[in-house]
């Protein structure tokens, strides 16, 4: 953006001494005088130019350090140009932190960075921050434009807004394809020969691609591929131009205008802009994602080819809303209900933080209730009387082998404490006033409630997924799963 050149410019204000100033800056610089003369030559002893790439340490820092102390030789300000400052290490930032804090009279630092966000705040507080933006279109194609005809350069005005665009901002950038073009076409450019040279020729084969790619003909996408590969196109320079291409049209469906385009694309990309808007957003992040899998490739053809399969493939996926909305349709109409059973509170077997309440069983109740027919019932009773962490104790833990009033055989899980069981016919026997014989098991025995529960969710699940409504979901998101049920009524 010009950096460094800027530097040297505010270098020559400080400095100048035109119509004999030799006490105050100048704003008017005159590029006559001594002082400026030199800064262009770039000879001049008081502007000193350091770059920090290749000093980073504290030693090359403290050579600045010491010699700030000492007058300028014969300019009115000693100037630092350090560039690319923000390669500096800590260490060097800390040794540089006291001079600027109090930095002789005489002595100007200018920094230039690209990355201002690798500089230590308390430098950045001690500094005036001026941000240099791109150079828009309409400026550097007019820059070209001039440098042409002073240059006696021939050129098609195509082939000068290609090179800017290209730059995208870069007034170095713009100036090195300007002079390779120059050097190609003998001081002739023509835009064939730049839309070449920048690998951009045939570019309406690009918008046929991504067309096809929108309607999902896999087959003809990968041969206009094939054709533009054979053409010296570069895979990441293909998938660069696609996301361009993504990016006009997904920019025109929002503000209906095609920015920074020719005439010749116009049409085109206005009937790509058609498309819905969330089926561009995903061919977007496809090809962002393409770009780095094509950098580390071992075949970056092959895995160009497979960014088009990925693209074509991405096609089918569904606007999620209209889909939800589809989908929602019959079940407002009620023409297919499907019967959800409730889930009972039992369901949730995570009361590791729940009290146990043996302690706080009703004394008075045992004599008016039914006595527990079954290993449900007893279950039920359990949870009745608040005993809710013996409870999920048993249903995550025992395998029953047989039950009958006042006896139990049951299969403990390995690593079970045994202790249930002794808690069980002690809870039991106060609740029904009666003894309770619970002893262990060396047979196989149920499967234990929660491996039950478990069994019926997932059953509940299959029919879910199997079921009209969702069948048709599951298509379309063939890795989507179902996490739990509810029931509403």
């Amino acid at each position: 953006m010009g950096k460094t050149t800027t530097a040297r410019i505010i270098a020559k204000a400080l400095n100048c001494i035109a119509d004999g100033n030799k006490k105050e800056p100048s704003f008017d610089i005159c590029n006559n005088c001594s002082p400026c003369t030199s800064i262009s030559n770039g000879n001049f002893l008081d502007v000193i130019e350091v770059d920090a790439a290749s000093r980073t340490g504290v030693d090359g820092i403290r050579e600045i350090i010491d010699s700030v102390m000492y007058s300028p030789n014969n300019a009115r300000y000693k100037v630092y140009i350090i560039d690319e400052v923000h390669m500096l290490s800590n260490a060097a930032f800390n040794a540089l932190l006291k001079t600027l804090e109090e930095p002789p009279q005489n002595v100007k630092f200018i920094f230039a960075t690209t990355e201002i966000k690798k500089i230590p705040a308390t430098i950045i507080s001690r500094c005036q921050k001026f941000d240099l933006q791109r150079v828009d279109l309409n400026t550097l194609s007019s820059h070209l434009f001039k440098i042409c005809e002073t240059e006696k350069i021939i050129y098609e005005n195509d082939s000068i807004i290609q090179i800017c665009k290209a730059s995208e901002g870069s007034v170095r950038d713009a100036l090195s394809l300007l002079d390779q073009a120059a050097s190609l076409c003998k001081d002739n450019i023509k835009s064939e020969t730049v839309l070449n040279m920048l690998g951009l020729n045939g570019y309406e084969k690009n918008i046929e691609l991504f067309e096809l790619c929108l309607l999902n003909k896999c087959s003809q996408a990968l041969k206009i591929y094939d054709s533009i590969i054979q053409n010296g196109v570069q895979p990441s320079q293909i998938i660069s131009n696609l996301l361009e291409i993504c990016h006009l049209a997904s920019k025109m469906n929002v503000i209906k205008e095609v920015p920074e385009r020719d005439d010749l694309f116009e049409e085109k990309i206005s009937k790509l802009a058609t498309n819905n808007l969330t089926k561009l957003v995903n061919f977007w992040q496809i090809l962002i994602k393409s770009i780095e899998e094509i950098r580390y490739a071992p075949n970056q053809e092959q895995a160009g080819s497979m960014a088009i399969i990925k693209l074509c493939y991405g096609s089918l996926l569904p606007d999620p809303s209209a889909l939800l909305k589809q989908l929602s349709s019959p079940l407002k109409n009620d023409e297919t209900k499907i019967n959800v059973p409730q889930m009972s509170t039992t369901d949730d077997f995570d009361v590791k933080n729940q009290p146990q309440n043996s302690n706080n069983i009703n004394q008075d109740k045992p004599h008016n209730f039914n006595y527990p027919d079954s290993f449900e019932a007893m279950l039920n009773l359990l949870l009745e009387n608040k005993e809710s962490l013996l409870h999920a104790q048993i249903i995550n833990n025992v395998h029953l082998v047989s039950y009958s009033r006042g006896v139990i055989k049951v299969r403990l899980k390995s690593h079970s404490d045994e202790n249930i069981l002794t808690n069980l016919s002690n809870t039991l026997g106060k609740l029904t006033g009666s003894k309770w014989s619970i002893s262990l098991s060396e047979e196989e025995g149920e499967k234990t409630i929660a491996e039950k529960k478990y069994d019926e969710l997932e059953a509940q699940k299959n029919e879910l997924k199997n079921s009209a409504e969702f069948s048709e979901v599951f298509k379309k998101f063939p890795d989507a799963e179902i996490i739990s049920i509810e029931h509403k009524n």
